[in-house]
């Protein structure tokens, strides 16, 4: 019986609109410090197990913006983050990286503020089926 339960959780998770879905994510960016504001827009296809370039902005310094699919549940999914700025010398320095939960048409934010060095970022995401 508990075998059955299993399966029951696990097909009615498989008929889930979000386990059955190619997803589109809308992406929205943010990034301003004293002096510099850069923000960008974007729509990608996310695959499994891959990871994706968001965007890859050069005004004044690149920005570069990744994601990667982490989990599907029937409600939810899970996205690995990753913003980060190019520096001068050609390092990269971290700005964000949340794991990011949301469903279908369920907009989510991450927003990071530096009072210290004035910098302010926000990442904008939502799902769509196509």
């Amino acid at each position: 019986m508990n075998d059955w339960k299993k399966g029951l959780v696990l097909f009615s998770a498989m008929l889930s609109p979000l386990a059955m879905a190619d997803w589109q994510m809308d992406v929205a960016f943010e990034f301003s410090r004293e002096g510099l504001s850069q923000s960008t827009e974007t729509s990608v296809s996310l695959v499994p197990g891959e990871e994706t370039l968001l965007f890859e902005v050069n005004s004044g310094r690149t920005l570069i913006g990744k994601a990667e699919l982490i989990e599907v549940t029937a409600e939810e999914v899970s996205i690995a983050m990753l913003i980060q700025e190019e520096l001068d010398d050609g390092a990269r320095r971290t700005i964000m990286s949340p794991i990011m939960k949301t469903g279908l048409d369920a907009p989510t934010s991450f927003d990071v503020s530096d009072t210290q060095s004035e910098e302010f970022a926000s990442l904008k995401i939502q799902l769509t089926s196509v």
